[in-house]
């Protein structure tokens, strides 16, 4: 690894490249509920400026409801992504009970370049289930994986 500024990329937690968007894309930090999408910076590149990036146009997530309680994503090759959100179920208050009844949102989409230059979430599918209590510890960070 070589170090080219003092300068943080914009994601929350792991990014992915995406060779057909030639850029790193994951969880936004700057704006809770998007999707980043950094360019790669040229290593020949002397300068050591913050490479450019934007968000997805489409909101994927929504981070501001009161039962949300983490996300993650996990890259699935070919510019398809898997976006796993827990929430609590209407009714449950994850402050006062030590097993709550979860729900788990899962949502395939395609990130693509429009003809604009827009980035866009495309082909968004999603899917709600019921999972059983759960520790609070197990929701925090959902997990999938791809092979």
């Amino acid at each position: 690894w070589t170090r080219h500024g003092s300068w943080l990329l914009p994601f929350h937690g792991e990014a992915y490249f995406v060779r057909e968007l030639d850029a790193w894309v994951g969880l936004c930090s700057h704006q809770k509920g998007y999707i980043a999408v950094c360019n790669v910076i040229s290593p020949d590149d002397g300068r050591c400026e913050c490479p450019t990036w934007t968000t997805v146009k489409d909101r994927v997530y929504n981070n501001r409801w009161k039962r949300y309680l983490a996300a993650s994503l996990t890259y699935m090759g070919d510019a398809e992504f898997c976006l796993l959100e827990t929430i609590t179920r209407k009714g449950y208050d994850i402050f006062t009970e030590s097993r709550t009844r979860m729900l788990l949102r899962l949502a395939t989409f395609r990130v693509e370049r429009q003809h604009s230059g827009e980035v866009r979430a495309v082909d968004m599918r999603t899917m709600l289930y019921k999972c059983p209590h759960w520790e609070m510890e197990c929701s925090r960070s959902p997990t999938a994986f791809w092979i």
